[in-house]
């Protein structure tokens, strides 16, 4: 499938605002990446060609995994690796659907949650996957465990994308995923924030004492509102060398 036709069958699908299903119904777009977030992860794909085995958690109605497949399609050994256990439910394999629909052959569904699916390709695939990204269930705990397999899945100079950091829940597991030695922030999709007066006033007040102190001393929450200027909704970060924290590592700071 050359590139073209996947951005024209990508555009129909965002101008359609909705897809069809396995069982006929129609159904209205939600729960998917916008067409920002959907580039945003094309073009760290594109720009790297030794990007080549990709892995995703919750693939929904599956513009994510197009925006992948997309950048990998025309790679020797491309694969894609998809955990969705309600893909074929919840979602009226609609995801699976559209791939096979552009003709992408070199995807594989495991339909399992995450916190069994993980562990398991863990046992055979260290270090062997190129690009993750993380787009599945939005509590704490359960991102943050996403995220510890997947890093251990990632190889070094690989990607990690996550989704949705606009949620409390996630924009928490990045903070501390950002203090790890082993990642470096490479790309974000965000917005520029509307600060209110008090804010304003209240970041002019404390100016008079560096803002790196300020972050020791504030809460993360109110720190962001004094001083942060653009809230994220998607992070990319790139595994630097192996994750070799010793056993008591902590960061005060997080």
């Amino acid at each position: 499938m050359k590139k073209l036709n996947m951005n024209e069958f990508i555009k129909n699908i965002y101008e359609a605002d909705s897809v069809v299903g396995r069982s006929g119904k129609v159904h209205k777009l939600h729960s998917t990446v916008d067409r920002e977030e959907g580039e945003f992860l094309f073009s760290i794909i594109n720009s790297d060609s030794t990007i080549r085995k990709t892995l995703e958690v919750g693939c929904a109605y599956g513009l994510s995994s197009l925006y992948i497949c997309s950048g990998i399609s025309e790679r020797p050994g491309a694969s894609h690796t998809i955990i969705d256990p309600f893909q074929n439910t919840q979602w009226d394999g609609v995801g699976i659907k559209k791939l096979e629909e552009v003709g992408i052959d070199f995807y594989s569904l495991i339909e399992k949650k995450s916190e069994f699916a993980l562990p398991k390709l863990l046992e055979t695939n260290e270090g062997q996957f190129d690009f993750i990204f993380i787009d599945g269930w939005h509590t704490f705990d359960h991102t943050l465990l996403d995220c510890f397999y997947t890093t251990r899945l990632l190889r070094v100079g690989g990607i990690l994308a996550i989704d949705d950091v606009c949620f409390p829940s996630v924009r928490r597991v990045v903070d501390f995923l950002k203090n790890y030695p082993c990642y470096e922030e490479v790309g974000v999709v965000g917005k520029k924030l509307t600060k209110s007066w008090k804010e304003v006033g209240t970041r002019f007040i404390l100016s008079s004492i560096k803002q790196e102190r300020w972050a020791n001393i504030l809460s993360k929450k109110l720190y962001g509102e004094i001083f942060e200027d653009q809230e994220n909704r998607m992070v990319a970060l790139r595994k630097i060398q192996e994750d070799q924290r010793n056993w008591y590592w902590h960061d005060d700071a997080f």
